[in-house]
């Protein structure tokens, strides 16, 4: 017990001071300098490093960190990840090359960084956490540079990734804030994620759990194939942000993830019959009572969110609003897939305000590369 409460006790002061630092390099080349998290902590939840994002656990091992000297062979910066080659020396003399990992370009570039971060034939210390695939595969989490600057991306210590920080758009006295302009999620952990309690995945059937065991987290991850995967996954991309917009007398949702762009067909009170199944499927709305609601159909069998699956049956409902108070956008689903839950799936995200602009995410795919 004292262990952790001294760990705890340690996370706290190590968030408060900031986990990422940008030094020397990055104020000679004129980058924006960045001292994260700027948002400060809400609550702190305790998991294991295991756990601290599905898809990074998938490929790496946080219990293996890595260190890697050698000189910079290329650099990638690259939606859905950047990646650093290194070229090293192994333990037996042999020159090996090192691939690692690190936030997609569009985190990259709202850190300030651009195609100059590394130069190729410097010299270069890389700690990151081993591939678990392949021994010569990491995530890079801290870079040291040759004249004495770093940065870090993901702390080594907890295995949390640093996102540039997102200054929300104050709330204006006597101005109403609508669903409409840019949203970001507020953070990444615990209740900075702005995540809502999910329900029902207890409910899973038989043939859900088989079709779950029998995903494949790095082949069929639709990261890995530039697929925006569903509306769920989407609302709750880390870094990302969305737009909402009306044109035409409909509403669309841009998410930057994926570039994935979702048409909200507001003079449509029933879906068309034989409509084609898609990702996103197909989606008709309405105003009511101050909430945006969304009736989607026509899903092509796909995943949800994380190993979560659905069926080309899966039917989903959104409400979308903004809090009166606080100024931040809410959205709540309901999620009814009949062949691999036996109830209602529910769920939500909130959203703050960002003025960011929306960045073009043109995704590279790379099952290939992943190890």
């Amino acid at each position: 017990m004292l262990d952790l409460i001294i760990w705890i006790v340690e996370n706290i002061r190590r968030n408060a001071s900031g986990g990422a630092t940008f030094m020397n390099k990055y104020i000679s080349k004129n980058f924006l300098v960045l001292f994260g998290p700027a948002i400060g902590l809400a609550a702190l939840t305790i998991t294991s490093m295991a756990n601290a994002h599905h898809g990074f656990a998938a490929h790496f091992d946080p219990d293996n960190p890595i260190r890697v000297a050698g000189i910079v062979k290329q650099f990638n910066l690259v939606n859905p990840h950047s990646s650093l080659q290194v070229e090293s020396i192994d333990e037996s003399g042999e020159t090996v090359v090192y691939t690692c990992d690190l936030q997609a370009r569009s985190h990259m570039v709202r850190h300030g960084f651009t195609d100059d971060l590394f130069t190729v034939g410097e010299d270069i210390v890389i700690e990151g956490f081993q591939g678990r695939r392949d021994p010569y595969y990491c995530e890079l989490g801290v870079a040291h540079f040759a004249d004495g600057s770093s940065f870090t991306i993901r702390t080594m210590d907890g295995a949390r990734t640093q996102f540039a920080p997102n200054l929300e758009i104050p709330v204006e006295t006597n101005i109403d804030r609508t669903i409409f302009g840019n949203w970001i999620r507020p953070g990444m952990y615990g209740d900075l994620s702005g995540r809502r309690p999910n329900g029902g995945r207890d409910s899973i059937t038989p043939a859900g759990q088989m079709a779950s065991d029998a995903f494949d987290p790095i082949a069929d991850n639709p990261v890995a194939h530039c697929r925006g995967g569903s509306p769920v996954r989407n609302w709750g991309a880390a870094g990302l942000a969305t737009e909402i917009y009306e044109e035409n007398g409909d509403i669309f949702i841009h998410h930057e993830s994926m570039d994935v762009v979702r048409q909200i067909h507001m003079t449509m009170s029933e879906h068309p019959a034989g409509n084609q199944l898609t990702e996103m499927g197909h989606s008709i709305g309405d105003f009511e009572d101050g909430y945006l609601v969304i009736d989607t159909t026509h899903f092509a069998a796909g995943t949800i969110t994380g190993d979560e699956l659905h069926t080309d049956q899966m039917t989903m409902q959104e409400k979308v609003w903004v809090d009166e108070d606080s100024g931040r956008l809410q959205i709540s689903w309901v999620i009814d897939e009949p062949i691999y839950y036996s109830e209602p799936l529910t769920g939500g995200q909130e959203l703050h305000s960002t003025n960011q602009e929306i960045l073009t995410y043109d995704c590279t795919p790379r099952l290939s590369d992943y190890h």
